[in-house]
């Protein structure tokens, strides 16, 4: 009966498919609803119970030693986020930097946040496109040096995305929504077992994102495709397969506004755009994943694969960097260009994670290897000065060439092996340890029509046998309240050369973290609070006896503290609520540099709401609301000519639920229509106004 329900519901679904959409059935009292994360059934809600991108195995909250926040399925369904950086907007502490329009920037405690998809590590790639949320369960964000599973990286954390994956019941679920600017989206998911038993299981999932923004000219249209299947080839062997595909065609994607050559604002309306018309962005993604699962006994030996190519394109023109406005005359100096290229990564992690016995206690064990591949081709035509146009009328400029000037392949690679201890010598207390030991090589070549050169590899960008570690410990003070205690690091190689012609050691950014960690209510409400301290060391600086060559003795410091709450504390009411303090800054650096602040995006204080409230009194209807607001920023400006003062942004959500499968609300974002930038950028670009007041509204149904 289910695998004809599913074979009918394919066949009804298909032609959705090019207009598809997603819900999930969210009861009054606020469903448990099981999903697959690598392999793990875990609790969706407000409140999730454990995480996985601490380890290679879902572990509790409670017993990890580091700041981890979880975006579940019905966050992400409430909220109506669809963006990987509409969901980490919502997570303490973290700061979305707008980019190029379609792929913004994450930071957190003062550097950009690494990626992971399924716990497999990837190598972070600023403006490179990743998928529409439709496509995960979950999103989990851990704060601070994550080098034990990843080696080279961000200091600032990791990004774990969690796939969907096939389902054990027959699910169908679909949303429609519609809004200011344009902005309609459709989503549609379904799955469930394909024969009686239930040994496969498959789910496909698709969204058409198309909308035109507040800024002038500037369109996308995102089309977003999924399908995935797992295999239960034997009671203990789990085969796992999925192909993900988004095409994106940004039409004049919002860049921000210029500012004068004076350093100020241009203080224009928020639709002002200064860009042509004919820029043009194109980006289709394409990713192969798979997975193998053996049980045996208590344990689990994995691998698992992942390869994605993505084809990108563009044609633009700008103002020249480094150039602004004239106040007088309104005009500037434009530049334009173009580029055809592929970015692509290939990753494998394999691993073997389960319990053994000591000294009459259980613990747990994890070792594996990971190898990651990230690589660049592109032909460029360089940017090329056009001359001083009216940012009134920039459709005259003329648009590139199509002869290419140039062109360039990268190719980064690392690998390692890693292991990771959970001791429990004693009742109440956990000491979780582990290492990883890392190869790095980054390597380079010019390709037609730049002068064709063999791959280059110099002594810089090969390293070998770097270790990084971590330790941190865990004690249940009462009941589930956990005090922990950690420290963590990851490596950066760098480029420069000592005077002596050897280069300069990888940068290390080490981290000590101190916290507490709560489940309250019965597990209805989690609550945690984290100290945290880290540096940035090695960084290079010039050697001033010998010019041209450099030391190793710069540091940056970042401390601060970050409290967190999340889940229901009473029947009806789901809240997440957060408040941020980092500081970051030059401890030692150039004389300009010591004691200035270092994350010059990163505001001192962070703060975040958001609450929703159905009672069941009120027989259907629900309401909601968010704020997000932190302290000023300087940014690219310049400190009292050009900055963002502090901010809060309020939004709104009014709601119906007609019954168990079906309901309707419209969302107000910035409902007191806030004037304020979301990133302050240098003179040519990247000023970018927040959203003005906005709405959208949504109807989703499942099945």
């Amino acid at each position: 009966m289910i695998s004809k329900s599913l074979r009918a519901g394919f066949a009804l679904g298909l032609p959705f498919l090019a207009l598809p959409a997603q819900a999930d059935d969210q009861t009054d009292d606020r469903r448990q609803r099981e999903i697959v994360i690598t392999g793990i059934a875990e609790d969706d809600g407000y409140a999730p119970q454990q995480a996985t991108v601490a380890g290679k195995s879902a572990a509790p909250l409670l017993e990890i030693p580091q700041s981890v926040s979880v975006v579940t399925r019905e966050q992400i369904e409430d909220r109506n986020l669809f963006t990987i950086g509409e969901a980490v907007q919502t997570v303490a502490g973290v700061t979305v930097m707008p980019f190029d329009g379609t792929n913004p920037d994450y930071r957190a405690r003062g550097f950009v946040l690494d990626y992971a998809y399924d716990g497999v590590p990837s190598t972070f790639s600023s403006g490179v496109p990743e998928f529409d949320l439709v496509i995960y369960e979950r999103v989990e964000v851990q704060r601070g040096p994550t080098g034990l599973f990843r080696g080279s990286g961000s200091p600032g954390g990791t990004i774990n995305l969690i796939r969907k994956r096939g389902q054990d019941r027959f699910t169908v679920s679909g949303a429609l929504s519609g809004g200011s600017w344009n902005n309609y989206r459709g989503e549609f998911d379904i799955g469930g077992p394909v024969d009686e038993a239930g040994r496969l299981r498959v789910r496909a999932v698709a969204a058409l994102h198309d909308r035109d923004f507040f800024q002038a000219k500037s369109h996308t249209r995102k089309l977003t495709s999924y399908v995935a299947a797992d295999y239960d080839l034997t009671p203990t062997t789990t085969l796992g397969a999925s192909i993900s595909y988004q095409d994106t065609k940004a039409e004049t994607p919002m860049a921000g506004q210029p500012a004068f050559t004076n350093q100020q604002f241009l203080n224009f309306p928020r639709d002002f755009q200064h860009l042509p018309s004919w820029n043009l962005f194109t980006e289709t993604t394409t990713e192969y994943a798979g997975e193998v699962k053996q049980q045996l006994g208590d344990w689990s030996f994995v691998v698992r694969a992942l390869h994605r190519d993505i084809p990108r394109a563009w044609e633009d023109a700008f103002i020249r960097p480094g150039t602004g406005v004239d106040p007088v005359t309104l005009t500037a100096e434009y530049v334009n260009r173009r580029a055809r290229g592929v970015n692509g990564k290939t990753a494998v992690d394999a691993y073997a994670t389960g319990p053994f016995t000591l000294f009459g206690r259980e613990h747990e064990l994890a070792v594996g290897y990971s190898w990651d591949k990230r690589t660049t081709s592109f032909l460029q035509r360089s940017q090329t000065s056009q001359g001083r146009f009216s940012i009134f009328n920039p459709d005259i400029i003329p648009i590139a060439p199509n002869a290419f000037t140039s062109g360039s392949e990268t190719d980064l690679q690392q690998s390692g092996f890693h292991a990771q201890l959970r001791l429990r010598p004693f009742e109440g207390f956990t000491l979780v340890a582990g290492g990883r030991l890392s190869d790095y090589t980054n390597r380079s070549r010019n390709i037609a029509p730049s002068t064709p050169t063999d791959w280059v590899t110099n002594a810089n960008s090969r390293i070998r046998g770097k270790f990084t570690p971590s330790v941190g410990a865990v004690v249940n003070l009462l009941g589930d309240v956990t005090l922990y205690g950690s420290y963590s690091d990851i490596f950066n190689p760098q480029t420069q050369v000592r005077s002596d012609g050897t280069p300069l050691d990888p940068r290390v950014g080490e981290q000590y973290e101190v916290g507490l960690k709560g489940r309250f209510l019965d597990g209805a409400l989690n609550a945690s609070a984290a100290v945290f301290r880290s540096k940035d060391k090695n960084r290079a600086l010039s050697d001033t006896a010998n010019p041209g060559f450099f030391v190793q003795a710069g540091v940056v410091k970042i401390e601060g503290f970050e409290f967190e709450v999340s889940g229901s504390p009473f029947q009806g009411l789901d809240l997440t609520a957060s408040y941020t303090n980092v500081k970051t800054e030059y401890e030692v650096g150039t004389a300009a540099q010591t004691g200035a602040v270092f994350d010059i995006f990163t505001p001192r204080h962070q703060y975040k709401f958001y609450a929703r409230y159905e009672p069941a009194a009120l027989g259907g209807a629900f309401a909601a609301a968010s704020v997000n607001g932190q302290s000023g920023v300087v940014g690219g400006g310049v400190a009292g000519v050009r900055e963002q003062d502090a901010f809060a942004v309020v939004g709104a959500q009014l709601g119906w639920r007609f019954n168990d499968n079906l309901r309707a609300f419209v969302s107000v974002n910035n409902l007191f229509d806030k004037v304020y930038y979301q990133r302050v950028g240098s003179i040519n670009t990247y000023n970018f106004y927040g959203e003005p007041r906005n709405f959208l509204l949504t109807l989703r149904a499942s099945y």
